[in-house]
């Protein structure tokens, strides 16, 4: 599964905002976590992608999970928009966040969606990947074609898109292969998935301290989290 420019998992403890140092993730990510919650919206699908009743689930099995930490965060609605963005771009952003060569832009194709976290189901063979644009208050997870190994077995893409949407609301990659947000440079890879039974991996207890430190109970009550970026 795809690396990461701004997601972490490294806690830090909580110091005065102007001197706060922001948290940063094995990968050098920064972890910025949502202001507000994000509006989901699905591009590039068409009413019978199979993938687009799993980008649902995905959502609701991140909104159960914060619920389960007592985080008030969620995600929010999810929308299906007409744009789409070619495939080739995708994959050249795929390759930019797995060789980790700098920064990269927010997909021009893309501007104009009204969503925050938005989820391409592409036709093309990429790697999937999932980043955020803090400063736009935006998030792009790009999931490849179900037509393609290992997307094509079962109980992998339901997992894939969950893993992406992951790094969307701030966890990086974590070594346990046993767990939902195992990746590089760890060598679990997506097709560690495959299950004849529909099911998650689930969050480590790492990744759900994390959460709840970034989303805490009064989050969106004007309570910042100790990990906001000033």
């Amino acid at each position: 599964m795809a690396g990461h420019l701004v997601l972490g998992l490294a806690l830090l403890p909580p110091l005065p905002c102007q001197a706060q140092a922001p948290a940063h993730s094995a990968a050098g990510g920064m972890v910025a976590p949502w202001t507000r919650v994000p509006a989901v919206v699905v591009v590039g699908a068409n009413v019978n992608d199979e993938r687009l009743p799993l980008v649902e689930d995905a959502v609701a099995f991140w909104n159960r999970s914060f619920a389960e930490l007592g985080s008030a965060f969620r995600l929010g609605p999810l929308t299906q928009a007409t744009a789409a963005t070619p495939a080739d771009e995708l994959r050249a952003l795929s390759d930019r966040v797995l060789s980790r060569t700098g920064p990269t832009q927010f997909p021009e194709s893309l501007r104009g969606v009204p969503g925050d976290l938005i989820v391409a189901l592409s036709d093309g063979d990429f790697i999937s990947f999932g980043m955020r644009w803090p400063s736009l208050e935006k998030a792009l997870v790009a999931i490849k074609s179900d037509r393609f190994w290992p997307l094509s077995l079962p109980n992998v893409a339901r997992n894939v898109i969950a893993h992406e949407i992951g790094h969307a609301i701030g966890l990086g990659h974590n070594s346990d292969a046993t767990a939902l947000m195992c990746g590089r440079p760890a060598p679990c890879r997506p097709d560690a998935f495959a299950s004849p039974t529909e099911r998650y991996f689930p969050l480590t207890a790492a990744e759900k301290a994390l959460l709840l430190s970034l989303y805490p109970a009064d989050w969106g009550l004007g309570n910042p989290s100790p990990f906001a970026l000033c």
